[in-house]
């Protein structure tokens, strides 16, 4: 207490003495001078007394700015540092200057307290001739999993998994946040939700803990309820629940927060469902949606999902869980990104109804074990580990569906699971809230094998297309089916004139004369192939989507492996994986290869065995790669309908009436922007190839 008192006795003569001095107290910015458009960056300022900050502003309204951490930096010095956190949008002019304007409390230096200036610059965004054309991907840093998906007064909000400052997967979690009219063009906003950085927090105790936002979801409230705590809006609330993930104490609990501002950002969050002790070690990803009068969660729970209840979205009980592998390791599988909703059965003639679940499929990412460590925090010197945290490549990235009835308490299956899309690059799909009488899904168009190592820059991830979903029954079997969302039109009507049209044509092993000029790095097309010209085993039909002289571009092919069924897949070369320097030319990359939608027969499904336990139905080689219809009934039973879809460095690919899907990424050189299709082993018919350009740069 003596020492307390003398110290503030010498405090206040110093500032009697020193009076705040006309100079700039800014010694030195770094990271500053410039920021791009589109860039999320982190600036230092160090200075005498700047790390008594309090706040800071922009000159530019547009441009987001917040004062991340301070700290001194020495004991009996004045000096400190302080660092801020600048977003510059994309629409913001090039060369155009700003001022950020950071408010400083009394201090030894400041004996009044004061204010510094920091300047800056706003240049031109890179430059990429991968970025998507129409899909979203974020200006600046990593994104991963899409989250609170949710459609609000005519606004379809994406928030997602986001490092703003980062495009390596280091540095803490953020709520993205996205806005559109159409899910088709995207407007970035500045991160919904962060946390605060651990240098802000006073003690020890509380840097314990520091938390992230993991994936959640969101709904909207409104009347009465919106009024009332959590919410306490005039009018509507838009109420997310998330896992807050609190890494330093390994705890993963639900929370809410609650934005009064149509989403734009949220208030402070609030426990909601405790991870209680013994606490779980994956507890997390709450998908939320009401039914008849109240609200449903189904949460991913290790290796099961569980389903929860609640009349206020504070209080909730356990209803029942869903089972979905037989075993857990720390490695993996477990249960990821759960989603539970209706949907009508297309072709029943009736108002039936079927539920979908759908999940991901999770293990540690390869990457990870590289880092693992001891007790104590030091690396891991036994080699077995490790060895056993490779072993986790076996596991695929990839989501399921199963189709059943809910009750309100609980799910019963009525199918095995089967993949929701067969390609490499599709993962943690969400549906939309809030979007009466339709289903829109989107998922992460990347892979956790080698998400860490895509050549993109400055930004890594991108939303797959949104697509719509339906259900359908086949031969006693019901599908999940899925079609890019009908905003696309919007796309082709702008490259009417620019239309590459081919009917009834002839199909041999040379490409058309009609498509030797094609070129286009983003396009849209519908292609009908008669394929009873080729009835030997093994022979084919190739596409190739973005060939050039530097590359063979994705290959797209479809093979004929016995009389009544053939195979689609999509092929990656090493010339396709982002140049010399890339990482993904490595075969253990899991990047190079081929991906299948398997055997496929031509027309009728096959009728699955259903099985009575969920544990019995966990995906593996022989029930998560299921039998497949892509070939439909036309001339002798053989018509081949692909709609495919290429967007600079992403394919997807939607076959057998949207019952098949192939996602995946590649990097061709910029000037490889060539269609090219042709058969072999025989000769083929196209009955109708339709391709819209939408860009060739």
């Amino acid at each position: 207490m003596k020492v307390r008192t003398v110290s503030v006795l010498y405090a206040t003569a110093a500032l009697l003495i020193f009076p705040a001095p006309a100079r700039s107290a800014i010694e030195k910015v770094v990271g500053g001078g410039s920021v791009h458009q589109g860039e999320t960056r982190r600036i230092t300022v160090i200075g005498d007394g700047i790390d008594f900050a309090t706040s800071v502003a922009s000159s530019d309204a547009r441009i987001g700015v917040r004062l991340l951490s301070k700290k001194g930096l020495g004991q009996g010095r004045a000096k400190g540092q302080i660092v801020l956190e600048v977003a510059v949008p994309l629409n913001v002019p090039k060369d155009q200057n700003f001022n950020l304007t950071v408010k400083i409390a009394p201090n030894l230096y400041y004996s009044k307290g004061g204010s510094e200036t920091v300047r800056l610059n706003v240049q031109e965004y890179p430059n990429s001739s991968w970025r998507p054309f129409f899909h979203f991907a974020p200006s600046w840093g990593w994104m991963n999993d899409p989250n609170g998906l949710v459609y609000v007064n005519g606004t379809y909000h994406l928030y997602y998994q986001a490092i703003p400052f980062s495009r390596d997967l280091n540095g803490q979690i953020n709520w993205g946040h996205a806005v559109s009219t159409d899910l088709v063009h995207w407007s970035g906003r500045r991160d919904a939700m962060f946390s605060p950085s651990m240098d802000l927090l006073p003690s020890s105790d509380d840097q314990n803990q520091v938390w992230s936002p993991f994936s959640g979801s969101a709904v909207t409230v409104s009347g009465e309820a919106a009024r009332q705590f959590p919410c306490d809006c005039s009018n509507l609330c838009v109420a997310s629940i998330f896992t807050k993930n609190t890494s330093i104490i390994s705890l993963q609990d639900q929370w809410l927060a609650a934005s009064c501002n149509g989403g734009e950002s949220f208030k402070a969050p609030e426990s909601v469902l405790p991870n209680l002790t013994p606490p779980k070690p994956d507890f997390r990803d709450p998908k939320v949606f009401p039914y008849k009068g109240h609200w449903i969660m189904v949460l991913a729970v290790g290796d099961k999902a569980e389903l929860y209840e609640s009349a206020n979205l504070r209080q909730w009980k356990l209803l029942s869980s869903i089972p979905l592998y037989s075993s857990l390791t720390t490695l993996g599988p477990f249960v990821e990104t759960p989603d539970l909703f209706e949907l009508p059965i297309s072709n029943s003639g009736t108002n039936q109804t079927k539920w979908i679940l759908t999940y991901s499929e999770g293990f540690l990412p390869p990457v990870a074990c590289q880092g693992l460590r001891d007790s104590t925090g030091m690396p891991l010197t036994d080699p077995k580990p490790k060895k056993d945290c490779e072993s986790s490549r076996k596991f695929t990235s990839r989501s399921f569906y199963i189709v059943g009835e809910f009750d309100g308490k609980q799910f019963k299956q009525e199918s095995q699971p089967r993949p929701i899309d067969f390609g490499s690059d599709f993962y943690a799909p969400q549906t939309w809230s809030g979007t009466p009488g339709r289903r829109i899904l989107a998922g992460w168009q990347n892979n956790w094998h080698y998400a860490h190592q895509t050549p993109t820059t400055p930004w890594r991830g991108q939303l797959s297309i949104p697509r719509d979903l339906g259900l359908m029954r086949d031969s006693g079997t019901y599908w999940l089916t899925q079609t890019p969302v009908q905003e696309l039109a919007l796309l082709r009507n702008s490259a009417l004139g620019r239309v590459t049209r081919l009917r009834d044509k002839p199909l041999t092993n040379r490409t058309p004369e009609e498509l030797k000029n094609f070129r286009s790095t983003a396009f849209d097309a519908d292609l009908a192939i008669d394929v009873a010209g080729l009835p030997k085993v093994n022979s084919e039909i190739k596409i190739h989507l973005r060939s050039g002289n530097t590359g063979q571009g994705m290959v797209l092919a479809w093979r004929r492996t016995g009389a009544d069924k053939g195979e689609l897949s999509l092929t990656r070369s090493a010339s396709e994986a982002g140049g010399s320097t890339s990482e993904l030319k490595q075969q253990e990359s899991g990047f190079i290869g081929k991906w299948l939608s398997v055997s496929l027969p031509f027309a009728a499904s096959t009728i699955e065995r259903l099985v009575s336990n969920l544990r019995n139905a966990q995906p593996n080689e022989s029930s998560q790669i299921t039998q497949m219809p892509v070939v439909t009934r036309g001339t002798n039973n053989s018509l081949l309908k692909l709609r495919i879809l290429v967007d600079r460095s992403s394919v997807e690919v939607f076959g057998g009436d949207g019952r098949v899907v192939l996602s995946s990424l590649f990097f061709p050189n910029s000037a490889n922007k060539e269609f090219k299709l042709y058969a072999t082993g025989g000769n083929a018919k196209i009955v109708s190839l339709v391709i819209y350009p939408f860009s060739d740069d």
